[in-house]
């Protein structure tokens, strides 16, 4: 490993240590977190993330701007590049997944209904 591979992966693991809680370097736990997905759901919810990549870029931006997602959206991007900024956001901050769980439970008049009902069932499928 070189020295510039290793300062990569430290800047990682800061990353990571920064969004967990500030507790005691001995109660880490760095086993896995993600959990394997059970293959009954896997393809609904690979048919699902299809669907979604269709959705027109103008209702990502709605849904970002509605929920106060601090996503980044540039007016060249893709609706799809949008999604997977998006994706990201939202696998490294809990507290925003839940508040887009919240969102679907509820009815947005400027939010597409389509979107919300499939983002539902994305935030069910484990």
């Amino acid at each position: 490993m070189k020295t510039h591979e290793l300062a990569a992966a430290l800047e990682i693991l800061a990353r990571i240590l920064r969004s967990s809680p500030n507790g005691e370097v001995e109660s880490l736990d760095f086993s896995s977190k993600k959990s394997k997905i059970d293959q009954s759901n896997a393809l609904p919810a690979l048919n699902m993330l299809v669907a979604l990549s269709e959705f027109d870029k103008n209702q990502w931006i709605t849904l970002i701007k509605e929920n106060k997602f601090d996503v980044p959206v540039n007016q060249k991007d893709s609706s799809r590049n949008i999604l997977g900024r998006l994706l990201k956001f939202l696998e490294s901050n809990p507290e925003a997944r839940n508040v887009l769980t919240k969102a679907t439970e509820k009815s947005r008049s400027s939010t597409s209904p389509e979107l919300m009902k499939a983002l539902q069932f994305l935030m069910t499928v484990r």
